[in-house]
Order: structure tokens, then sequence, then C-alpha cells
């Protein structure tokens, strides 16, 4: 067992799929397949079962994968220790106004935590940038990407709305219902598809740039408004409620061009930053599940 095998099966176990974990491992899928064949192998247990959509992990796939994380960041933190004096880093990170900040802070303090000699420059998304906190469906070909958490989109409503006696909504249910618009919205044009096939409409009674904003507005009784889950947080002033037919959901991360290098530690905490949102999300369910 070595370092690259569990990063293998780290990308394996996040993004469900071996061929997705081969393109965020940029290597071949055989290698991927081989590498955790071989760590099956020498733990003697199953960690994958394969399926026509991808891989599902095994119970002891899941009761791997925290023990890998902690392992992966141990062995790099090792190699930081006898490094000589760390090579200043300046980067510039620029940021999507329609993004979690609670999130994003995350990240940057993990960047901060895990790189010697890193400052980062925050920067508007409009400015030239080193890197980019944005969405996955904003990127090109000309990019690298690099996923780091998903935001399932849900509805957002004031306390007493009466939507609010429904675990679930259904689009019809959205009909004609006051609403918070945001713009720019990475889903917009998916969500007014949508709502036309269906014939349906929502009455605007305002437009904002910022998650934020629209929250405080729904919090005030001006309406509801499509918003991503991750945004709510920590808000007591809202009633939440998932969609029942159409899954909505985006995938944030960062993303910089081809053309651009980084070291490689960078990059291995910045995908240890997605490990650890990761698990703390898994820790959340967990807790939620055995909470009488």
């Amino acid at each position: 067992m070595d370092i690259r095998s569990l990063r293998y099966f780290i990308a394996v176990y996040e993004e469900r799929s071996l061929s997705a974990a081969a393109k965020r491992c940029f290597v071949a899928q055989p290698s991927i397949s081989t590498t955790v064949s071989q760590l099956e192998e020498h733990l003697g247990t199953k960690l994958f079962v394969r399926h026509s959509k991808g891989v599902s992990p095994t119970d002891s796939g899941s009761q791997l994968y925290p023990h890998a994380c902690k392992m992966v960041t141990d062995l790099s933190g090792i190699r930081n220790l006898f490094a000589n004096s760390p090579t200043p880093i300046t980067l510039s990170i620029s940021l999507a106004p329609f993004l979690s900040g609670a999130l994003i802070s995350q990240v940057i303090k993990t960047l901060l935590d895990e790189v010697p000699g890193l400052t980062l420059k925050l920067v508007d998304k409009s400015e030239s940038a080193d890197l980019r906190f944005t969405c996955e469906r904003y990127t090109t070909e000309e990019d690298l990407f690099y996923p780091i958490w998903e935001d399932d989109y849900v509805i957002a409503m004031p306390l007493n709305h009466w939507l609010a006696d429904f675990s679930s909504l259904s689009l019809k249910q959205i009909d004609k219902q006051p609403f918070i618009s945001r713009t720019p919205c990475d889903i917009l044009e998916s969500w007014n598809y949508l709502m036309q096939k269906q014939e349906l409409t929502t009455d605007v009674r305002a437009e904002v740039k910022t998650e934020e904003y629209a929250l405080d507005l729904v919090a005030a009784g001006l309406g509801i408004s499509l918003i991503p889950e991750h945004s709510s947080r920590g808000r007591s002033d809202l009633c939440l409620r998932p969609l029942n037919d159409v899954k909505l959901k985006r995938v944030v991360g960062l993303a910089h061009n081809k053309e651009r290098s980084f070291p490689a530690h960078l990059i291995d905490t910045i995908l240890a930053a997605r490990q650890q949102l990761f698990i703390n999300r898994e820790t959340k369910n967990i807790l939620k599940s055995v909470t009488p």
C-alpha cells in the first residue's frame, strides 16, 4: 500500500466512477482499476461494487475512506517537515459572487494552513487570476477543473409560508408564486426551460445579484427563491424544501488554464480540502440519521 494507491482509492470513492477518477488523476482508467484491485487484494476485502452507472463503496470502502484521507494528509505533511525554507508563492483567486462564502473560507483556510509560504490575493471574477472559484458549467476546454463540493438547489421560503407544510415541492406548486430571482445564476437557463416546458411562471418581485440578498428578501416575506442549499447554512429565519420532480445541482471547484502549472503540493492541498468538506458532510449526515 502506497500513497498513490490511496489517492486513486480516494478519487474513485468521491467520484463514484472509475473513468471520472482516472480523468481527475490524469491517468488511464486501467491504471485506476488495477490499483484498486491490488488494494482490495492486499486488504483482503471488497472496496467497491461495480455496476452500469459506476461504482458504489462497500462498508469496507466507507470504513477505509477517512483513514485513507488522513494517511495521505499525514504523508504530505511529513514531506513538508524536511523541506527547505518554502519558496514563497503568491496566487490570485477570483471569486464568483454567487458561491457559498462559508465553504470558500474553509478551502482558503486549508490552503493557507497547509501550503508553506503561500500568499493569496482575492479578486473579483472580472479580474484576471491564477485560479478561479467557479462552477463547472462556466469552464471551457482550455481549463483544468478541480471539483470541491456539490450544491443541491432547494426552494427557500419564510418560516410561516404555506408551502412549508409540505416536506417537498413540485414545480406546479411554484406556479405564479412571488419570487426572488438571482442574476447571474448558473442554472437559470435550465430553470427557465423547465418552467416553460410545463407552462408555469413565477411572479418575479425582485432581481438580485447575490444569494445573500435573495435570502434576506425571502426572510423578509417578499417571496420564495431557488437557492443552493449550502448558501442558507446557519440561517434560522428560513425554511428550505427540496423539489421532488426535478434535480438541480451545481458542481463548484477551482479552475485554471491548462497552460498554467502549479506545485504538486498545492494541487494536493486543493484535493485535501475537498476531502475534508466531504468528510464533514458525511459526518453531519450520520449525526442526522442517529438523532432522535
